[in-house]
């Protein structure tokens, strides 16, 4: 009964408060210092037997990607706070050659999920003659996890005869820190447009069994992004 009872006294003190929950959802560019990964795959093709052969890089490890962001909070004034997920980034790489006497392959494929919470100061706001809110610029900040996912598999074939295969998986994790800038457009009271720029500050993640001391993949880089929000 007492659960009951907490949970309706939040309720109102919520609706006296004008606290609302939001959602928003994103979709952005976002940029990846991923020079540890392609000096890595540099230094296995200067390495037999890919240098032997003469393995051609095909796939150097894009650096520029789509992403999706989910972000779900509680608004009280100028103060938002709550969670942030469904940063997924995905890249890769390759050596590869394939002729009459055989094949070598040898690929990366690089996957990141961020996860973690945000807090936004809606330090100004312009409102018009009937007190409704227009638009918003605020500060962020959201310090997460980067959960990274780094498979590497691959062969060396000649005339038929298979001289080497591998499929390694290693999972890292890393700690983010990320900082923007942004501007809302309130269509309606409850519904808004919003657009976001900053830099999200990620750790390294090493890749064991590989000797350069670079080999690491990191997803530090810009933040841009846009979408839509709701407050209930």
């Amino acid at each position: 009964m007492k659960k009951y009872i907490f949970l309706i006294i939040t309720i109102l003190c919520s609706i006296y408060a004008q606290a609302q929950f939001t959602v928003s959802y994103s979709l952005g560019y976002a940029t990846h210092d991923l020079d540890g990964m392609k000096s890595l795959l540099k230094g296995i093709q200067q390495t037999p037997p890919a240098s032997t052969i003469g393995a051609k890089n095909v796939d150097n490890f894009s650096t520029n990607q789509l992403i999706h962001i989910v972000d779900i909070g509680y608004r009280l004034d100028m103060h938002e706070f709550g969670l942030k997920g469904g940063e997924y980034s995905s890249t890769g790489g390759k050596l590869s050659l394939k002729d009459y006497s055989g094949e070598y392959s040898n690929r990366f494929i690089v996957n990141g999920f961020r996860f973690g919470i945000y807090y936004k100061n809606y330090f100004y706001t312009y409102r018009n003659k009937n007190d409704k809110a227009v638009f918003s610029f605020f500060g962020e900040i959201s310090p997460g996890l980067y959960f990274s996912e780094i498979k590497n598999n691959g062969f060396f074939v000649v005339q038929d005869k298979e001289l080497d295969s591998f499929d390694d998986k290693y999972s890292k994790t890393s700690f983010a820190f990320l900082f923007q800038a942004g501007a809302k457009y309130y269509i309606t009271k409850n519904i808004n447009l919003h657009v976001a720029l900053g830099y999200d500050f990620v750790g390294k993640a090493k890749v064991e069994d590989f000797k350069p001391k670079e080999a690491m993949v990191n997803w530090s880089g810009i933040r841009f992004t846009g979408g839509v929000g709701f407050s209930f």
